[in-house]
């Protein structure tokens, strides 16, 4: 159906309600949440953004949340002031309320138009509400009052699985709580259908607070732990090592605050150990704070280079540099950053600094492209506003952000070359950091991900692993999965009544219902050939999947059984990237050969395809 609304005018469902939004409310609720949120868009958004343009976004998702099917146009002509926006606004959230079948509270209204203004904005500008500002906190600052407990629900049984224990020295460690159990009540409430993210906001709290979990372990009868609250360190360095070759190994999972100095200690200890060469891996990083990624780079290049600057709309944000304040800590040691299409913001600034001066190689996927700066502004008590107000560039001067919106004058032009500063190689923007050497990640099946109970939250491995370390007694450190493990897992399986069903058996299945009846006798016979040939088929992909169930096996057993520093330990010794990089690092020619291409993230055969 299709309206046309003036700014007195809405009519969506023709019914009306006793209990609808009174306008004083729609002011007040407009004036504490929504009047902040666009006057802080208003000066400091990234590119200039018209009144028009909010008004009709935030009506649209008034409207569209309403009512999906309703479709609406403006018959007002000409350009609105911020005022003007504002009480049309609030006229048509009232009229909209008043017209509709149900009632909604002013609270809702407000905050469906707040999601249709920002829908036309950037997909980093968003609206933390106050519970969604603890886990966001969490990652910035590091650290929570809790129990130090990874955690995800699991099905049938509709508990929370304790996931993993985040170090031994976490207060779930010190009260008895293990990796594996299922917490099936939190001080005597049930967990039976409590999603992960409402079990983890009641087991967080002050230090000091006592919080009781009634816990099922594997093969024995359920038990109470008590567990007292403490402040939780997240680490951002969560694995150091040093290779028998003399590499060195650093994982950063979060730029969070100070773990600048997590990576100088790790630094210091791999030099203190002999490290020759070293990979950085910044897989997985989403980002963080961006003057420790300052930092960071400040350990790998000499004083007074250039990191990243920024650029906001022009006579609103000042421009800024960043530049390195000491000399580099490793300064002529061969170095690999690692990285994939999960890492992003800081992880990019590192990486495109490091590429950009020709200090190290970039190796792995290509990265998010996330080349945009955020600020947060408390917005009442109900949460905060993340707003974009800036786009960062590596020292060559591109932007690699893919993300921003289309007319924004500061997204990178990825047909421009741009050249990095050393040894002159042609790199692009507008499409994250390219890596140097182009490396994929491990390709997930079928099999895998129903193993894994992506679909269904009945991870089979979690469940094989929490039981593997009670029914083998004597297991130690040195355990790796081999072929018993896995006749083993299967054994477990079938006693399951895991089922792994393929695409073409989904098929057979729809196949098979609508062929059932007496006209379709002729069908039967090839149906079961045909179930026959796909059962040898779903038993190659066990055997095409080996290795990456095998070393699943191994890692989840191990964590289970010792913690997440062994898994992880023996996870990196085997990961195929880790071991591409360590082959470049110990080649000098190689290493050279690939710091000298001419444009990076182009093959060889193309390259030489553009000079023809």
């Amino acid at each position: 159906m299709s309206r046309s609304i003036s700014a007195l005018f809405c009519a969506l469902f023709f019914f009306s309600t006793n209990a609808k939004a009174d306008i004083a409310a729609l002011r007040e609720e407009y004036q504490g949440l929504l009047g902040p949120v666009i006057e802080n868009i208003r000066q400091y958004y990234l590119d200039e953004v018209s009144p028009d343009s909010l008004l009709h976004a935030g009506v649209k998702g008034l409207v569209r949340s309403l009512d999906p099917s309703t479709e609406f146009t403006f018959t007002h002509q000409g350009q609105r002031t911020w005022d003007e926006s504002r009480l049309t606004f609030i006229e048509f959230a009232h009229t909209i309320d008043d017209s509709a079948l149900y009632a909604t509270s002013t609270d809702t209204l407000v905050r469906f138009g707040l999601a249709g203004m920002l829908e036309i904005l950037d997909p980093h500008t968003i609206f933390l509400e106050k519970r969604n500002l603890d886990d966001f906190n969490i990652e910035i600052k590091g650290k929570y009052g809790g129990l130090g407990i990874s955690i995800r629900a699991i099905y049938p049984d509709s508990a929370i699985a304790v996931w993993s224990i985040l170090h031994d020295d976490a207060p779930a460690a010190r009260a008895g709580l293990q990796s594996g159990d299922l917490i099936l009540a939190i001080d005597d409430s049930t967990t039976k259908y409590l999603s992960t993210r409402d079990a983890a906001d009641i087991m967080r709290g002050d230090p000091g607070d006592p919080v009781t979990l009634k816990v099922g372990r594997a093969s024995r009868a359920d038990t109470t732990i008590t567990v007292i609250r403490d402040e939780v360190h997240v680490p951002s360095v969560i694995h150091h090592t040093l290779f028998p070759d003399a590499t060195g190994y650093i994982k950063l999972q979060k730029f969070q605050a100070q773990c600048s100095q997590e990576v100088r200690q790790a630094l210091e200890e791999l030099q203190a150990q002999g490290m020759q060469q070293l990979i950085f891996d910044l897989r997985g990083n989403t980002g963080g704070h961006l003057q420790e990624a300052v930092y960071i780079s400040d350990f790998f290049l000499p004083k007074n280079r250039l990191v990243v600057y920024y650029r906001g709309r022009e006579g609103v944000l000042k421009p800024q540099e960043y530049f390195t304040q000491q000399d580099a800590l490793i300064a002529d040691m061969p170095l690999v950053v690692l990285v994939d299409g999960n890492s992003a913001s800081a992880s990019e600034i590192v990486a495109g600094a490091i590429q950009d001066w020709d200090r190290g190689l970039v190796i792995g996927l290509p990265t998010v492209g996330k080349g945009s700066v955020q600020y947060t502004v408390p917005v009442s008590d109900k949460g905060q506003l993340k707003l974009t107000v800036a786009a960062y560039f590596t020292p060559s001067g591109r932007s690699i952000d893919k993300r921003m919106r289309k007319d924004s004058t500061l997204v990178g032009d990825p047909d421009k070359p741009y050249y990095t500063k050393v040894n002159e190689r042609i790199v692009r923007g507008g499409g994250g950091i390219m890596p140097d050497i182009h490396v994929d990640g491990i390709k997930v099946t079928p099999l895998y991900r129903q193993l894994s109970g992506w679909h269904n939250l009945d991870s089979k491995f979690f469940r094989f692993a929490r039981h593997y370390k009670v029914w083998h007694s004597d297991l130690s450190q040195d355990f790796r999965a081999n072929d018993d493990t896995i006749d083993e897992f299967r054994k477990f399986l079938k006693e399951q009544e895991f089922d792994y069903i393929s695409a073409p058996e989904a098929r057979l299945k729809s196949l098979q219902e609508v062929a059932e009846g007496d006209e379709y006798e002729d069908l039967e016979k090839p149906i079961k050939r045909l179930k026959a040939e796909i059962d040898k088929a779903e038993e190659q992909h066990w055997k095409d999947d080996y290795d990456m169930i095998l070393k699943r096996l191994t890692f989840d057993i191990l964590e289970k059984s010792f913690g997440m520093a062994t898994a992880r330990a023996h996870d990196i010794s085997k990961d195929h990237v880790v071991e591409h990089a360590r082959e470049i690092l110990v080649d000098p020619t190689a290493y050279e050969k690939w710091l000298s291409k001419e444009e990076i993230g182009v093959s060889e055969v193309t390259s030489e395809a553009a000079k023809d």
